[in-house]
């Protein structure tokens, strides 16, 4: 790896390793865990500063970032905002590692933007590659999907209440 990587709620072993090669700078977005209702959206990047996980657009520019490495439950509840961040950042790859039990068709929410996905297992996780490469995007497009995946919330969120 070389280049610019941002790393989002990974742990201190993989972050270290990362930290460990010279090529790259790392860009960590740390963990919240049980903060105040009114902080939860904020998180701290490394150098220190609060950033919004909803608008990574405004503290990164157009296409200057080569990796994401990112833990999937960390950022599951913000993945309409990271899915349309994270393309408009990203030039590269992402990486998500995730648990065997997690949902994954969010991930798969992807191949709008024309990106590869592959999966590889391993013993009690899975890590997800993406290739960016190809992806295309623009404002009008990313509109059109926050509005469908807001709607298939709002359609999934009255079926859980009619049947459970």
């Amino acid at each position: 790896m070389d280049g610019n990587v941002i790393a989002i709620g990974i742990d201190d072993k993989l972050t270290n390793m990362l930290k460990k090669n010279k090529n790259i700078n790392v860009y960590e977005i740390n963990k919240v865990d049980g903060v105040a209702l009114f902080q939860r959206k904020k998180r701290k990047l490394s150098n220190g500063k609060n950033i919004n996980i909803k608008k990574l657009y405004k503290y990164f520019n157009k296409k200057s970032i080569d990796y994401i490495v990112c833990d999937f439950e960390q950022i599951i509840k913000y993945y309409k905002y990271f899915f349309r961040d994270s393309i408009y950042l990203n030039n590269k790859m992402i990486y998500f590692y995730i648990k065997d039990d997690m949902d994954m068709d969010y991930i798969f929410k992807y191949k709008r933007y024309n990106s590869e996905i592959k999966v590889k297992e391993f013993e009690g996780y899975k890590v997800i590659t993406i290739d960016n490469s190809k992806a295309k995007t623009n404002k009008i497009k990313n509109i059109c999907f926050y509005c469908s995946d807001t709607v298939t919330n709002i359609l999934d969120f009255i079926s859980n209440i009619l049947v459970g």
